[in-house]
């Protein structure tokens, strides 16, 4: 709530409300985030006095908090009896008080009743739970009306319920439910002890276990509180806002989020009960939930899902596909757990005691029973982990290091071992998209295009998947590394120079059950979407799977690989190497009726057989070996330019597709006009889900986040139109990425990124005028100058840049003074160049080349600038 109002760049829609309430809270402010925003927007060097006197103001109070605490709690509980009722029938004096016998009247069930509302009544009437749940309701309702229609700066969204529950539902919601939980499962459980009636309780019939599930139903009553007040506050800031209401999304997902936080209720309340102390009982949980939410296991390098109690993979939905992405994940860990607790549950019932943790008897038959529960727990627990390693064998940071140190130090040797490359590719995918399977059958043409003849090939497939089937005929599989997925195939007859072979790998992909979609391999009946990379069968020895960070390179006993920059490595215009990995793609896809097909290359041929539609696509000319296979349900919208066909693909027909027709094709006819035409016939975008990308360029294909792309709408005085100029952005990458700009590992992402960067600059200048190149400017400017000032680094030259910030955002500023100072024909003059001296399949370009032409087509006269903007630090361009 602080940071809404103080103008927190870090949280959406925050803006300062009151100058006089911010300048009070850069001394006041106890988390200090005004105070350390403050010091980012002034100078680096100024010595940041409001900052240390607040932290010393933070923690006189806190030590006076704790002491006036510690006091209070010391404090004796005076043990004398009440005085005796005056209608009393024992008055005798306390030195002769007599004791009657009292008989004992209604069920069970009544006594638990009671137990059960004295519990509920005590915890909810405290003070602290009714305080805590009104902050906790008007902590949501400010997140949800304080984000509201944000989805990305300079756009809005018409949001939903989901979009209001997903601001907290996920993150929040499971942080702060966890602290209330251990709070809570104290004071259920030690209510009797402060209340001194615990010794009264264990001398009534009252059985463990009527006692053990009243705390549980205290405890379940509380998270469901806790619950509809989060429902109660983000419903207060929805009608607030005028967003649209969803009862059943509500119901959805804070039934989905609340189930893991009761199971974890329940596991507090159970070690309350099962331990003697309460500091014993104290330090479990909090180590539970140390555990839970912070990298501790990660640091010891034990990392795995399951140490987290009650965790589950549960993603936030969204319009695309719902809970597609995680829910098939959400129910195994749901059971497992589930029976955790409730093993947990029996234990605590059969070994305590009333409450009063382990029960000092003597183990009877009747403990053996607890064998079953916890059998069947352990058995859970293995058969999950053993499918979670089945599904993804490289489950955590620690096996995916150790498998690629092992790569190095296994097959380095091929590194430099003359290969075959991949000439061509013929791929038949077939998709099923209910069953979300997909087969492969992918016949690899390779030539050896070295001076030597090759004896043997390295043929390896990523740690991720299981070993791909391989026939190659004319050689043999004389080694084969299991754990590394890699085989040693040796000719017959050695491979001669310019000599062509083939080999054909069978390949399916099941989506996995366990793991939730992040990333760029999955099927499911709303979209499949292939990528070759990591997924195919990979030839020869691949540098990408080498660790670079130094510090995981000296734990591994790996040889040092010194960091070389662009701007000194291909300083001398001799020193340029590299090779294009490129390929033709020929593709025959099947797939259900009623579902679209998308891969490289130009749709030749598309039929209906049996059921289900076969598409054919043919690339004309050899395209970077990176393919993609989509399939989905989806319409599309067509648009012809400069004899391209462009396509978008999206679940509903929209204004919005219109929009991304007209950036693609702007792009396509200025890049035809001015640098180089489009090798394809065909270019698709299409709407994806949630997958960790708002843009992605794929060769011949676009991926746009659905939400930015598709739901979102320009805020009224935006400048520019954010979704126009992401389809520029990705489209210009069919050039800058997919053209110039690879066959070069060395290099850095200027040639990608950065380059894309102007031509956002170019394509809203040419269709939108000056003041949207103003309004980009300025949204960089600002995006620009925050990370900057949360990066302690020197900083790196802008064609040595490794920060996105550098490579989106300064380069924007960047290429602004440079048109400012030259105009478009300088630069474009020096793209030209790059595409006359490199274009494929000459050598590739590196971001030197870049400048090295810049400054021929600039002149002398703006060395100086080119040398100041590409080639020195940042704090020289802010100067």
């Amino acid at each position: 709530m602080v940071a809404s109002i103080t103008g927190n760049p870090a949280l959406a829609g925050s803006n300062i409300v009151n100058d006089t309430f911010y300048q009070a809270f850069i001394w006041l402010d106890p988390f200090a985030y005004t105070a350390v925003i403050k010091h980012f927007s002034a100078s680096a060097e100024q010595f940041n006095f409001a900052l240390l006197i607040n932290r010393i103001m933070v923690i006189v109070v806190s030590v006076m908090l704790i002491y006036v605490l510690l006091r209070f709690a010391s404090r004796p509980v005076s043990s004398q009896p009440r005085s005796a009722d005056a209608s009393s029938t024992c008055a005798a004096p306390p030195s002769t008080q007599c004791y009657q016998a009292v008989e004992l009247h209604g069920s069970a069930f009544a006594s638990f009743m009671t137990l059960l509302k004295t519990s509920v009544h005590a915890i909810l009437t405290n003070k602290l739970t009714g305080g805590l749940l009104l902050i906790w309701a008007l902590i949501v309702c400010n997140t949800v009306a304080s984000s509201n229609g944000y989805i990305e700066p300079l756009s809005t969204l018409a949001y939903t319920s989901q979009d209001a529950l997903n601001h907290f539902a996920f993150d929040m919601l499971a942080l702060l439910g966890t602290c209330l939980v251990v709070l809570w499962s104290w004071q259920v459980t030690s209510l009797a002890r402060s209340s001194n009636i615990a010794q009264l309780i264990a001398a009534t019939p009252m059985k463990t276990h009527q006692l053990l599930l009243a705390h549980l139903l205290t405890i379940f009553w509380l998270v469901v509180c806790f619950l509809i007040f989060a429902a109660l506050g983000s419903s207060i800031a929805q009608w607030l806002t005028g967003s649209e209401y969803q009862v059943q999304a509500y119901l959805s997902t804070l039934s989905l989020v609340g189930l893991p936080l009761s199971l974890l209720a329940v596991t507090c309340v159970c070690i309350f009960h099962l331990c003697r102390s309460q500091v014993t009982a104290g330090l479990l949980v909090c180590l539970i939930v140390c555990i839970k939410f912070t990298p501790l296991m990660t640091y010891l390098g034990l990392t795995h899902t399951l140490w987290s109690v009650a965790w589950t993979p549960l993603q936030a939905p969204d319009t695309f596909w719902g809970y597609r992405a995680s829910m098939s994940s959400y129910w195994p860990y749901m059971q497992v757990w589930g029976l955790a607790a409730f093993s947990l549950v029996c234990t605590a019932m059969m070994l305590s005691y009333r409450g009063a943790g382990l029960s000092r008897g003597p183990v009877s038959r009747v403990h053996s029973l607890l064998i079953a529960p916890w059998g069947l727990t352990v058995a859970a627990f293995i058969g999950l982990h053993l499918q979670l390693v089945a599904e993804k064998p490289l489950t955590n940071s620690h096996k995916r290091e150790e498998f690629k140190a092992r790569y190095e130090q296994l097959f380095s040797g091929w590194r430099d071992r003359a290969q075959p490359s991949i000439e061509h590719l013929d791929a038949k995918v077939d998709f099923y998209p209910l069953e979300q399977r997909a087969e492969f059958k992918l016949t690899y043409t390779l030539v050896n295009h070295h001076d030597e003849a090759i004896n043997q090939v390295l043929i390896g497939r990523a740690g991720f998947y299981k070993w791909a089937d391989v026939v190659f005929d004319g050689a043999k599989k004389v080694s084969f590394d299991q754990m590394l997925n890699q085989a040693v195939f040796e000719f017959d007859q050695p491979m001669a120079p310019n000599e062509t072979r083939t080999f054909v790998s069978v390949l399916s992909y099941q989506q996995p059950i366990l793991w939730p979609i992040r990333g760029h391999q999955f099927v499911t009946p709303e979209l499949s979407y292939i990528r070759s990379v990591p997924f195919i069968a990979t030839v020869g020895y691949q540098t990408n799977y080498e660790l670079t960070d130094p510090q995981l390179r000296a734990a591994h006993h790996l040889v040092s690989q010194p960091e070389l920059l662009p701007s000194t490595l291909f300083a001398d215009e001799a020193a340029g190497s590299g090779r294009y990995d490129w390929m033709r793609v020929s593709t025959t896809i099947t797939t259900k009726e009623g579902y679209q097909a998308v891969a490289p290359g130009e749709l030749v041929s598309m039929r209906s057989q049996k059921g289900r539609h076969i598409y054919q696509f043919e690339t004309h000319a050899p395209i970077r070996a990176i393919a993609s296979w989509l399939s989905m349900p989806f319409s599309v919208q067509t648009k012809q330019q400069n004899g391209v066909t462009l396509q978008v693909f999206a679940p509903e027909k929209s204004k919005a597709a219109e929009l991304h027709l007209s950036a693609m094709a702007d792009t396509v006819q200025w890049f035809n006009e001015h640098i180089s035409a489009y090798r394809a016939k065909q270019l698709s975008l299409i709407s994806v889900p949630r997958i960790g990308v708002t843009g992605y360029a794929l060769p011949q294909v676009i991926l746009i986040n659905d939400d930015v792309g598709f739901r979102a709408q320009p805020e009224e005085n935006a400048g520019f139109d954010q979704r126009y100029r992401r389809a520029v952005h990705e489209t210009a990458h069919q050039w800058f990425g997919h053209d110039i700009g690879n066959g070069v590992s060395d290099d850095s992402a200027f040639l990608v990124e950065s380059l894309a960067k102007y031509v956002e600059l170019v394509m809203l200048d040419t269709h939108y005028g000056p003041t949207a190149v103003d309004a980009l400017v300025a949204y960089e400017s600002k995006r620009y100058q925050q990370r900057r000032a949360m990066d302690f680094g020197q900083g790196r030259a802008l064609v040595d840049a490794n920060q996105s910030y550098d490579q989106y955002s300064r380069a924007t500023l960047v290429f602004a003074k440079l048109r400012e100072a030259g105009g478009d024909e300088v630069i474009i003059a020096a793209l030209n160049s790059l595409w006359q001296h490199h274009g494929y399949p000459k050598r590739p370009a590196n971001s030197m080349d870049f400048v090295r032409y810049l400054k021929v087509s600039a002149g002398i006269a703006h060395h100086d600038l080119i040398e100041r903007l590409f080639l020195q630090p940042p704090a020289q361009l802010e100067s």
